[in-house]
C-alpha cells in the first residue's frame, strides 16, 4: 500500500466545496466537497448513478454546476476556468475512451496545437521529437515519437494519453498544482498493463502530481490509493483511508447496507445440447471445438491477443472466420459464410464489450434500443408502429431490469454504465435467443449493478438459453459458469469445472507457460 508522506500532504492541490448539480428538477449531486493533497492518489467511487460521473463532467467543464460551488487548485480559484485547457487550470483528464487520433503519430497527438515553428512558420520537427521523447520518458515510454498511435499496444496508448495530459499541464505558466483525473483508465488494459500503469502513477505521485482515480475496481483502489471518497445517491457518504480496509467494507458504504452475495444461485438443471462448434478458426483462434447445453453458462478466458475474446464475434458473424461450423438447434451454419443477420435469425445474439461504439446506440432513446431486435412485435400488418404497445412493453421491461431511471424516452447516453448494460442485456433477452454471446459484460459496472446483470443472465439460462461469456473477470466466471475453457495461442488448453472451477485456479491456468 502506498501512503502519502506528511511533507506531501502539507499542500492542498484540489479543494472543492458545496458543488451541486440539478437536471430537470432532479438533484444528482448535492453539496459535494473534497480535498486532494499534493502527491496523493485518491479514489472516487460509488455505484452507477451515484454522481461521480456528474462531478467529473463538472470538473472538466462538460456540465456547468449549480450556483454556489467553489473550485480551487492550489491557491487559484478555477471555478470560472473549468473546461479551459490544462495549461490554464492545471487539470488534465484521461478517460477510458482515449482521445487519441490512431492515424497520427505520438508527436502529432501530443503537440498538434503547440508546434514549435521557425522561419516562415516551418515546424521544427527535430526539436519537437526531442521534447516529446522527454515527455514520454516521464511515463516510462521508450518508443519513437514518430510511431503512429495504431502501432502501439493498448497499454502504451494509455501512457501516451497520460503523457499528453502532463505536457498540456506543464505548458502553463506559474501553475501552483498539477492534477491528473483518470476515469476508468484500466477498463481495457491487460493485467500486465495495469501493473505498468500504476508504476507510472506512483512515480508521478512521488514527483508531486496529484491523482484523482475513478474506478469500479475496488481491488485497485485498495492497492494503490491512500483514500477513497464515496458517493451514494448524489451525496458524499464517506472519505476513508484505505489502509486496513477490505472490498466488502467499501461496498457496504457504497450501498448503505451489508452487501448480499452478488452471484445468484444456480439451482436448476441443464437440458439437451443446443450448440456444437467444430474447428472454429479465425485470425487468433485455431480449430476450437466445444458444445453447450440449454441452461449452461460457459466461460472463455485467456490473455489479450490469444483468442478468448474473439470467439463471441466469430460465432455471431461480426468478425469473419476462416473455418469451422456451428450447429444450433440442429441447423448447421458454415461459419466463414455467416453474417450477423443470419446469426440473429438462427437465435444467436451478441453483446460486445464496447457499449458506446458497438453494443448500444447511445444517441437514441432507451426504448428504441430496447425494442430494436423485436420491433416487428409492435408493428401492424401495414408496418405501422404501434407506439402505445411499444411504450408499455418498454416501461414493464425497465422495471423488471431495475433500470434507473425507468424512462424509455431518455437517451441511452444519459444513463450510467451499469444501467446502460441492463438495458442492452434486456434488448437481447426479450428476443429469446438460443445462444447469448457476451464479451466482458461487467466491464465498467459497479457491484450493485453487477448483481442485476447476473440475475438477468441466470434467468435467461434458466429459461433454456446457452450463455457464452468471454471475460478476464475470474471471480465472475468462477461463480457464474458451469465450466470455463482456457484459451492459449488460439487453442483450448484446459477446461475447469466443478470443484476445480475457482478464481485463483483460473488465473493460474491463464498465466501458466
Amino acid at each position: 500500500m502506498d501512503t502519502v508522506t506528511a511533507k506531501n500532504t502539507e499542500t492542498v492541490t484540489l479543494s472543492v466545496r458545496d458543488v451541486s448539480k440539478t437536471f430537470y428538477g432532479i438533484t444528482v449531486l448535492s453539496d459535494f466537497a473534497m480535498d486532494i493533497h499534493r502527491g496523493e492518489m485518491v479514489a472516487l467511487i460509488g455505484q452507477n448513478g451515484s454522481g461521480k460521473s456528474t462531478f467529473i463532467k463538472i470538473l472538466s467543464g462538460f456540465h456547468a454546476p449549480d450556483e454556489g460551488g467553489t473550485f480551487r487548485l492550489g491557491q487559484q480559484d478555477v471555478g470560472d476556468m473549468l473546461g479551459q485547457s490544462p495549461s490554464k487550470t492545471g487539470m488534465a483528464f484521461i478517460h477510458q475512451d482515449l482521445p487519441l487520433v490512431p492515424s497520427m503519430t505520438i508527436l502529432e497527438n501530443l503537440r498538434i496545437a503547440r508546434f514549435m515553428t521557425g522561419f516562415a512558420g516551418r515546424i521544427l520537427w527535430k526539436r519537437e521529437a526531442v521534447e516529446v521523447a522527454k515527455i514520454l520518458a516521464k511515463v516510462g515510454l521508450d518508443v519513437s515519437p514518430n510511431l503512429r498511435i495504431d502501432q502501439l499496444s493498448v497499454t502504451e496508448r494509455a501512457l501516451v494519453a497520460i503523457a499528453r495530459g502532463l505536457s498540456e499541464i506543464e505548458a502553463g505558466d506559474a501553475l501552483e498544482a498539477q492534477l491528473l483525473v483518470l476515469d476508468e483508465p484500466t477498463a481495457y488494459l491487460p493485467e500486465e498493463g495495469v501493473t505498468r500503469l500504476f508504476s507510472v502513477l506512483r512515480d508521478l505521485s512521488a514527483q508531486g502530481v496529484s491523482i484523482l482515480f475513478v474506478s469500479h475496481r475496488l481491488d485497485e483502489v485498495l492497492d494503490h490509493c491512500s483514500r477513497a471518497v464515496i458517493l451514494r445517491g448524489g451525496r458524499k457518504v464517506g472519505d476513508v483511508k484505505t489502509v486496513g480496509m477490505k472490498e466488502r467494507d467499501l461496498v457496504e458504504i457504497m450501498l448503505g447496507q451489508p452487501p448480499e452475495d452478488i452471484y445468484p444461485d444456480r439451482n436448476f438443471p441443464v437440458g439437451e445440447e443446443i450448440l456444437r462448434v467444430s474447428e472454429l478458426t479465425g485470425s487468433q483462434v485455431k480449430d476450437v471445438s466445444f458444445s453447450a447445453k440449454r441452461g449452461e453458462i460457459i466461460g472463455f478466458v485467456g490473455l489479450p491477443g490469444e483468442g478468448y475474446d474473439q470467439i463471441p464475434y466469430l460465432l455471431a458473424g461480426a468478425t469473419r472466420s476462416t473455418g469451422g461450423t456451428a450447429t444450433v438447434n440442429d441447423v448447421t451454419l458454415d461459419l466463414p459464410k455467416l453474417r450477423p443477420a443470419r446469426a440473429i435469425a438462427n437465435g444467436i445474439a451478441l453483446l460486445p464489450a464496447d457499449r458506446k461504439g458497438a453494443s448500444g446506440a447511445v444517441d437514441i432513446t432507451v426504448g428504441a434500443n430496447l425494442t430494436l431486435p423485436t420491433l416487428g412485435k409492435f408493428t401492424s400488418p401495414l408496418h405501422v408502429l404501434r407506439g402505445k404497445a411499444e411504450r408499455e412493453f418498454v416501461a414493464t421491461e425497465l422495471v423488471h431490469a431495475t433500470v434507473t431511471p425507468p424512462d424509455g424516452s431518455a437517451r441511452l447516453a444519459t444513463l450510467s454504465g451499469g444501467n446502460q448494460q441492463k438495458v442492452l442485456i434486456s434488448k437481447w433477452a426479450t428476443a429469446d435467443p438460443a445462444i447469448f454471446l457476451l464479451h466482458e459484460p461487467t466491464q465498467g459496472v459497479d457491484v450493485g449493478a453487477k448483481r442485476q446483470v447476473f440475475i438477468q443472465l441466470n434467468k435467461l439460462a434458466r429459461e433454456g438459453a446457452a450463455i457464452l461469456i468471454s471475460s478476464v473477470e475470474y471471480d465472475d466466471l468462477a461463480n457464474l459458469c458451469t465450466r470455463v475453457h482456457v484459451i492459449r495461442d488460439g487453442h483450448i488448453v484446459g477446461t475447469l469445472e466443478g470443484d476445480a472451477l475457482k478464481a485463483h485456479d483460473l488465473a493460474a491456468a491463464v498465466h501458466q507457460r
